[in-house]
């Protein structure tokens, strides 16, 4: 190939390419110092972004102890994990209630069985991290707690979900096909506590019962006309009183349970059940409230949207980024400062059809945010969802909004359009819900209506009506995001560097295929007992990842149709490029010019300005200066000087940039460094780096660049490494110019699956 010369670069880069190359030549000839150590020296701009005084690796976990959740109003039910006297419910729902919130109920959103109820307090939060890798504590005094719960006797039982009227919860659910509304309650008098729950169950076939296990050493049951009543002596004082009221309700006992039956009608039926324990000379006043009680509420109206609670909306004013580089990065200004103390740790994000916002905390809350505009002079923040268990990924689809928790996907409905959500709707509760750190992650969806999770049991595509759920790969150590394509085809997952897991990486999934963590699986196929990921990532650049997000191809000019790899414990952002050699996906990853307030956890393009919007949090161990924090990443339209393309060859490597690129600093070999090394794959948290040429020794080998060319295209640069073969980790550090003068002095890093067998 005959090289053709760029444009001529200015008279002045021309000046500042003469001096560089003398300082370089002066400082090899009389100072003995290697071009890698020149290079190395210089501070290069990824490394002034990531100084030591603000290295996130340092932190320890006593930078991340903070107790302001137990002053946050949550709203009026939380969902978590509960453990309850006796039993630890993995999919549990606190609601609060009575008229001044005196007490709570726990129901179980799996069985859909209540287990206990308490009264002088809500939940409490540990301060460790945040209060978000332990379950709450119940806080208050436990009022009744039965380990088995208060469960119906149906072979199928699905959980709908929950609709909000004011201070009031009502819980929908079905027992094969028979609907269920059912709303907890408090009643004090007396000076009891008196839980309460009225049911609605429409028409069924059959009869339905539901069965309370009692221990106690005596059962008395009395049976009037639209009532049943049971006394349960405990021993030592101590009893536990059930009534029910309704038209042809029975109550029986089997020594190991009370039987409450509901007989088949065609037409639906009301009933209310009352539940208290205590001292048993208490016993009649229980008997007495429940015979005072009057006329049962009708659930239709509960079920309506009620008025709007969480007001007023708060305003911020966001602020424009510079104008002077080839991004800027706007800020959305978060309210921090709320009427609720609401904790604003943001952790998904996406447009509805107006090109408002929807944004999740892991705290529990959805925000919806209007007024984007190109200043952002005027940004309205409206607290539209409570309660959820720690979302960590929110999508809209055809204009509904779907949260991610750590129990089912929630899609929320606003059916009187005033900005806050009235029905929380279980999309699906198929996700294996856990405690500790095991959170559940990402949500993205394709053009098919499909969604996607990741959590460390594997990546799992949930069909589009939420029925079903396909675990396509396994083996991620705490993934804190994926990527999909927007026609599905490709998904990426960036799981945490740890035991069996030696550095960061960004995987490229293929069904079937195990990435690592837990243990080699060796097979035929899969000789080092685990799947090589698309690339890996030293972890000094990328101590913790989140999600991936691809640039639409009509977007971001050359950048358009690449990946974009999110820094959540650097507070940066990565373009992902992605090469194929003998049919093999590897990758490499480039630093972008921007930083966040907080670490990314999400990233989305919106559909009409054509930006990147950015919703961050901070969290144990990274760099992020702010609780959380939306960001808009826009182009300015001055030129991108960034690698674009690469390819390795047998006889070295090309990599081509987004602008023509300047002959005499390209052609001059000393203009780069190139390093190499290994990671082991083992049970050890993390890897050392080792060498390749001498694999028991620790530590990185410098690469020969036997010459450089710029090739035809005047974009593209070839390195000539003799003995370039597939590697973990390769490091390029380039000092060069583009061809208008530019100085383009930076880093990327490769992962060498397959070297194409040609030559450049």
């Amino acid at each position: 190939m005959t090289p053709v010369s760029p444009a001529p670069a200015s008279g002045l880069a021309r000046l500042r390419s003469t001096i560089r190359r003398c300082l370089f030549s002066f400082l090899i000839l009389f100072a003995g110092v290697s071009v890698s150590e020149v290079l190395r020296a210089q501070p290069l701009p990824f490394a002034e972004r990531n100084s030591p005084e603000s290295d996130p690796s340092l932190q320890t976990e006593g930078d991340w102890v903070d107790n302001r959740w137990n002053r946050t109003d949550v709203g009026p039910f939380l969902a978590s994990n509960l453990s309850v006297p006796g039993r630890q419910i993995i999919k549990g729902l606190s609601i609060r209630i009575g008229a001044n919130y005196e007490g709570t109920v726990c129901f179980d959103t799996l069985q859909c069985a209540f287990y206990s109820g308490w009264s002088g307090g809500f939940l409490e939060f540990a301060p460790a991290r945040f209060g978000l890798i332990n379950p709450p504590r119940i806080k208050g005094k436990i009022t009744f707690s039965i380990p088995s719960g208060i469960r119906w006797n149906s072979e199928r039982i699905r959980y709908s979900g929950l609709r909000v009227h004011g201070e009031r919860v009502v819980l929908e659910y079905a027992l094969d096909s028979v609907r269920v509304l059912d709303a907890p309650w408090l009643e004090v008098r007396d000076g009891l506590h008196v839980f309460t729950r009225t049911i609605e169950i429409g028409p069924r076939p059959e009869d339905i019962s539901f069965t309370i296990p009692q221990d106690g050493e005596s059962v008395s049951i009395f049976s009037f006309p639209g009532m049943a009543r049971a006394i349960v002596s405990k021993g030592g004082h101590n009893a536990l009183a059930i009534a029910v009221l309704g038209e042809g309700i029975e109550i029986s006992n089997d020594t190991k349970a009370l039987r409450v039956r509901i007989p088949a009608a065609a037409q639906s039926l009301r009933c209310k059940m009352f539940i208290w324990s205590g001292e048993e000379t208490q016993v009649s006043k229980f008997s007495g409230i429940v015979d005072e009680f009057g006329e049962l509420e009708s659930l239709t109206e509960l079920i309506q949207p009620g008025p709007p609670r969480w007001l007023p909306d708060s305003r911020t004013v966001g602020r424009r980024g510079s104008d002077g580089a080839p991004f800027a990065v706007d800020t959305l200004a978060v309210p921090y400062e709320n009427p609720w103390n609401a904790l604003m740790f943001l952790s998904g994000i996406g447009f509805g059809p107006a090109g408002e916002a929807y944004v999740c905390t892991i705290h529990g809350d959805v925000w919806r945010v209007t007024g984007i505009d190109d200043e952002l002079g005027d940004l309205r923040w409206k607290r539209f969802a409570t309660g959820l268990f720690q979302p960590l990924g929110l999508q809209v689809r055809d204009g509904e909004v779907f949260v991610l928790g750590r129990d089912q996907i929630t899609r929320l409905h606003d059916f009187n359009s005033d900005g806050e959500a009235d029905f929380y709707e279980n999309f699906c509760n198929l996700i294996d819900s856990k405690s500790g750190h095991s959170y559940v992650t990402g949500l993205e969806k394709d053009d098919s209506g499909n969604f996607y999770f990741v959590d460390p049991s594997g990546v799992h595509r949930v069909s589009s009506d939420g029925l079903r759920l396909q675990t396509l790969a396994s083996g991620f150590r705490n993934p804190n995001g994926m990527g999909v394509s927007p026609n599905g085809t490709m998904i990426t997952v960036a799981p945490q560097q740890g035991e069996w897991t030696p550095s960061s990486e960004i995987c490229e999934i293929r069904d079937g295929e195990f990435y690592g963590y837990g243990g080699p699986k060796i097979t035929e196929a899969r000789p080092l007992g685990y799947d090589s990921p698309l690339c890996w990532i030293p972890h000094r650049v990328d101590n913790s990842s989140g999600s991936q997000v691809w640039v639409p191809p009509h977007f971001w000019g050359s950048l358009g149709g690449n990946m974009l790899h999110l820094l959540w414990g650097r507070c940066g952002l990565m373009l992902v490029l992605r090469d194929r050699a003998d049919g093999v996906a590897q990758g490499a990853v480039v630093p972008l010019p921007v930083r966040f307030l907080s670490g990314p956890q999400r990233g989305v393009f919106h559909p009409i300005d054509g930006r990147l919007y950015v919703a961050g949090s901070t969290g144990w161990q990274t760099s992020a200066i702010r609780d959380g924090s939306l960001q808009r990443v826009r182009l300015t339209g001055k030129p991108v000087f960034l690698p674009i393309r690469w390819h390795a060859y047998r006889n070295g490597l090309a990599v081509t940039f987004t602008q023509p690129l300047d002959r005499a600093t390209v052609e001059d070999s000393d203009s780069y460094a190139v390093h190499q090394w290994n990671y082991r794959y083992a049970r050890q948290y993390g890897s050392k780096d080792w060498s390749v040429a001498n694999p028991d020794s620790e530590g990185r080998d410098e690469l020969l660049v036997k010459s450089a060319r710029l090739l035809e295209d005047g974009s593209t640069l070839f390195l000539e490494i003799p003995g370039l073969s597939p590697v973990m980790q390769l490091e390029i550090k380039y000092n060069i110019d583009s061809a208008d003068g530019t100085p383009l002095r930076d880093q990327m890093w490769l992962t060498l699956n397959r070297i194409d067998t040609n030559e450049k």
